[in-house]
């Protein structure tokens, strides 16, 4: 099916964004030449001082002007150069021809869902008011397998057009290279483009290797049953996630940290389940407590139980050292123990702590 609405967008995106640099190249040039004579300049002030001596040094300054500005004067040719070989190796990695228009058109992707859900959309529309089970399910997967394959074209329009507007806007900061203190401008710039290229070779292996299977994706017939269904969900939705992981797998190409996994799911997961788990522990606690403190509310109040029932709810609550009464005047008994035989450091507080044992003396 004919789907090119994407491709267009990114193709007016491209032609837009071609042209950046030709605009702003005047005021880098300018930028440049300021910056070359601020260099010349401490150049000879540092060979007036003493620094002509070291033929080395003043020949390796030249060097070091030179490059530069070969550097910012042919940036288009070198950006170019860099982005269609690094593109090609993917490409050819992949098994795929070297022909960079195979990401320069997320909209055959696109294609390759509507082709493949055209069965899907015809028995839903076959399907009646009285299905309303098989409508629900199988509208779900419609729309679950068209959005994976919205997705892997968008993800590969974001990828080309990130590339793009890195290179129209790397290329004021290039001058800069020049100094010393403002080196790290050029730098990080060039740092960005070169990125931005590796993320499109990865995502050209990936686009290269899974093309093939998205357009052979097909239903078996017109009587789709629910695990073909799920099957072609499922097969789609992992292509997805290889081609959603390729900008993070260039990341960790760059970085030495290979990193492929749904380990990410697994952490969406469980910040729920930890939840969960956290809130069960504090209604335990919570429950713990007020079991405690019912208990020594039972108590008798009268004679020397009375300063033990106090004591239980100050260890209970953490209040008390655990031991002596609390204004009720009973004295602890032996080893800070509550009257009756009851061990205070064995009634848990509310953060599911023993007390701490009475010390002699405590309820004096």
């Amino acid at each position: 099916m004919q789907f090119n609405t994407l491709t267009l967008t990114l193709q007016n995106f491209i032609t837009a964004l071609s042209g950046a640099y030709s605009r702003i190249q005047g005021s880098a040039s300018t930028l440049l030449g300021l910056l070359v004579g601020i260099e010349v300049v401490l150049l000879g002030l540092w060979t007036a001082l003493g620094g002509g001596d070291n033929v080395v040094g003043v020949f390796k300054r030249i060097l070091h002007i030179g490059a530069w500005v070969w550097i910012v004067q042919s940036y288009p040719t070198l950006c170019k150069d860099l982005v269609d070989s690094l593109v090609k190796a993917g490409l050819l990695a992949g098994g795929g021809i070297s022909d960079v228009s195979l990401l320069m058109d997320p909209s055959r992707l696109a294609g390759y869902g509507l082709d493949a859900t055209e069965p899907l959309t015809q028995k839903l529309s076959d399907l009646g008011v009285t299905d309303l089970s098989d409508l629900i399910i199988f509208g779900f997967g419609y729309l679950a397998i068209l959005a994976c394959f919205l997705i892997m074209a968008i993800n590969v329009f974001l990828a080309v057009l990130e590339y793009y507007v890195f290179v129209a806007l790397a290329g004021i900061f290039l001058p800069f290279g020049l100094l010393a203190p403002t080196k790290f401008l050029a730098e990080k710039a060039i740092g960005a483009v070169v990125s931005a290229s590796v993320k499109l070779m990865v995502l050209s292996l990936v686009t290269a290797i899974i093309d093939p299977v998205l357009s052979s994706i097909r239903f078996a017939g017109p009587e789709i049953t629910f695990n073909e269904l799920w099957s072609v969900f499922l097969t789609v939705c992992a292509l997805m996630f290889l081609c959603w992981k390729a900008p993070s797998l260039a990341g960790s190409l760059l970085g030495g940290s290979p990193h492929l996994g749904a380990d990410h799911l697994l952490q969406a997961a469980s910040a729920p389940i930890a939840a969960g788990l956290a809130a069960g522990t504090v209604a335990g606690r919570a429950l713990s407590s007020v079991s405690a403190t019912r208990a020594a509310a039972t108590l008798p109040r009268s004679g020397p139980s009375a300063g033990g029932g106090s004591a239980s709810v100050g260890s209970t609550f953490g209040r008390g050292p655990g031991g002596g009464g609390s204004g009720s005047g009973g004295a602890a008994g032996p080893g800070g123990g509550t009257p009756g035989g009851a061990d205070a450091s064995l009634v848990l507080s509310s953060m599911g702590k023993p007390a701490p044992a009475a010390q002699p003396g405590a309820g004096a």
